[in-house]
């Protein structure tokens, strides 16, 4: 769990709050689920950044090699034919 800062999580109950309508006697769930959403955001931002510094790691590595000659080998494959123009006819 991470410490947000209560200006944060006041900000977010409000929202929160705002989005369903306004109920009265609600500040202390509204509260709660603003830490919760608070607390998904932060471990979704941590996962990405997590998969960028494995990724970044990996970049030497057999697997991250083979990758990229996979992705010259489809770029090549995969070159665009020429177009050819189509005339059409006018309609009388």
């Amino acid at each position: 769990m991470t410490n947000f800062n209560e200006n944060a999580i006041r900000e977010a109950a409000y929202y929160i709050w705002k989005n369903n309508g306004c109920p009265a006697n609600t500040s202390a769930q509204d509260w709660s689920a603003a830490i919760s959403q608070l607390n998904a955001l932060s471990a979704a931002a941590t996962l990405k950044n997590g998969r960028k510094k494995a990724a970044a790691s990996a970049s030497g590595s057999k697997l991250a090699k083979a990758a990229v000659a996979l992705k010259a080998s489809a770029a090549s494959k995969s070159r665009k034919m020429p177009q050819t123009v189509l005339t059409s006819k006018k309609s009388k």
